[in-house]
This record gives C-alpha cells, structure tokens and sequence, in this order.
C-alpha cells in the first residue's frame, strides 16, 4: 500500500512540475527536488531499504 501511495504522490508531483511556466526557475528547482525525493523515496520502499526518515509530508 505505501508503494502506491509513493506512486501516486510521484505523479502529481510530475503533474505538477509539468505545469510550471519555464521561465519560473525557482519553482522548478523546488519542484524538481519534491520529484527527487519522492522517486528516492518510491525506491526505498520497493526494495526495502531502512531509512531514518522518510521525505512524507514535505
């Protein structure tokens, strides 16, 4: 369940970053970070690697 849960925030985060004016370079590296923890996060949980902490709820 918390692989899909990491899924689905992994693709409103894309949605997201697809949707911000490219001119806008602050809100894209904001975005693009959001992206990279949610897919290190997405890793984490499919190969079962202990973590202490996860990138939830940022």
């Amino acid at each position: 369940m918390e692989l899909g849960r990491a899924i689905l925030r992994l693709e409103k985060a894309r949605r997201e970053l697809l949707n911000i004016d490219p001119g806008d370079k602050e809100k894209l590296l904001a975005a693009s970070r959001k992206v990279d923890r949610l897919v290190t996060e997405y890793y984490r949980l499919k190969y079962g690697f202990k973590t202490a902490g996860t990138a939830a709820g940022r």
